[in-house]
């Protein structure tokens, strides 16, 4: 939307002196929805006479109840056609007594491959990810029936976006000095299932490792039932691809997970990240699970903690479940399989409690190591900056606190370091070389 913006003759702002205020929602879950409008209602009070948009997800799957129930946005902007940002702020200035809803229905994009490469082919010069890294989508939707998740409601059916213009973004990007480039979709491993040109997204990455430069390929989010294990095999050839593994489980209960509509099991679980531990022993696993999901017994949570006690993943993320209309589980969540909300946060609470414990000793094994570090900015005053390994991915996971003498290190390009100790999920290690890349 900035990239459009920008081309159409519009100037980034601080929210302060910007005549235009867009507030990019999310609206896969309670917490996120009520965020997102909470924001929207922030803006509204301190500056009660500038435009306001709500934008993106919740946007898509709300637009009549907010433009009709929240009187104070001048606009609600859905997430089909990112591009048309511009000519949607000119159709409110136009008509400024109401507000303007544009969200076409999920079911009626039909044009969707076109749709999906219009929202990131523009010239993306002002990245929102951290310094030296991006994401590159390379799919959006999802075909999964997932009894628990709204985005098919929100983002329509899976799309997988022409490989030769994945790559040619991929290709500037480096061009430009870019050391990282995440790999994002609703399920990786579902890229190109929606077309019958032979696409995949192991032959993807391949394309993107034949542009030449020292970069990192993350591929991120990837469901355990399509995992290409092929993959393993291009990260033996090439260590650009990292072996970074986020793979969503939800749960390891086979009850609860064919409740939640997800094939697998704790077995089939366990013995994918056994087997992928056996070929890279440095790969590093990230995962989440919901706890409170309707019909999670006491028997069911404890196969789910004797999973984590077992698995030991670096990295996890533990949910509440959050009740979504629409979605199949929805009337479940309202019956006598309910899971209380006190009885979902005791367990949350639990299982991150084993994980601070698992965290240590996963990590533990890096110290003393010598790692690339991706530098992302300095602390102010201090002869420090925040970085991160391979082992961690953008925003989500720990970092590395670099120590340097002499000349500050620049955010975005790659330095080689020593771990020293581990503190928390953070790393602090001392600067060995500057610029390795």
């Amino acid at each position: 939307m900035i990239s459009s913006l920008v081309a159409d003759g519009w100037r980034e702002s601080p929210s302060d002196e910007a005549d235009v205020i867009i507030v990019n929602s999310c609206g896969f879950i309670a917490p996120a929805k009520k965020e997102s409008i909470d924001t929207a209602f922030g803006f509204r009070t301190a500056y009660p006479g500038r435009t306001i948009v709500m934008a993106g997800c919740l946007s898509q799957r709300y637009a009549d109840d907010l433009a009709q129930q929240m009187p104070e946005l001048d606009g609600v902007f859905g997430n089909r056609d990112l591009g048309g940002i511009g000519a949607f702020l000119d159709l409110i200035a136009a008509n400024q007594r109401n507000p303007v809803s544009v969200a076409p229905p999920v079911a009626g994009v039909e044009a969707s491959e076109q749709a999906v490469t219009s929202e990131v082919v523009g010239d993306r010069r002002r990245l929102l990810s951290p310094a030296g890294s991006v994401y590159i989508k390379v799919a959006d939707g999802c075909d999964n029936s997932c009894a628990f998740c709204a985005i098919p409601l929100i983002r329509g059916r899976l799309r997988s976006r022409d490989p030769d213009v994945i790559v040619a973004e991929a290709r500037l990007f480096v061009s430009r000095g870019i050391k990282e480039i995440n790999l994002i979709a609703q399920d990786l491993g579902s890229y190109g299932r929606d077309k019958r040109d032979g696409r995949e997204i192991v032959s993807l990455i391949r394309r993107l490792l034949e542009i030449p430069g020292e970069f990192w390929i993350r591929p991120l989010y990837v469901y355990p039932e399509r995992f290409p294990k092929e993959l393993i095999r291009v990260m033996h050839d090439d260590d650009r691809v990292v072996p970074y593994f986020d793979i969503p489980i939800q749960h390891a209960s086979t009850r609860v997970l064919r409740s939640m509509g997800r094939p697998g099991d704790r077995k089939s679980h366990t013995e994918l990240i056994r087997w992928i531990r056996g070929e890279l022993p440095d790969a590093v696993v990230r995962t989440s699970l919901i706890v409170g999901f309707p019909g999670e017994d006491d028997e069911a949570f404890a196969e789910l903690r004797e999973f984590v006690a077992e698995a030991r993943v670096e990295w996890l993320g533990v949910f509440e479940y959050s009740s979504e209309e629409g979605t199949p589980a929805y009337r479940a969540s309202r019956g006598r399989s309910r899971v209380a909300k006190r009885v979902a946060k005791q367990r949350r609470i639990e299982l991150e409690n084993l994980q601070t414990e698992i965290v240590g000793e996963r990590l533990g094994r890096f110290v003393g190591r010598e790692i690339d570090v991706l530098v992302e900015e300095p602390v102010i005053g201090e002869s420090i900056v925040l970085g991160r390994g391979f082992m961690h991915a953008p925003e989500v996971d720990g970092a590395v606190v670099l120590r340097y003498a002499g000349e500050c290190p620049r955010p975005g390009s790659v330095v080689r370091a020593r771990i020293i100790r581990r503190t928390g999920v953070d790393f602090e290690a001392a600067l060995l070389t500057r610029e390795a890349s």
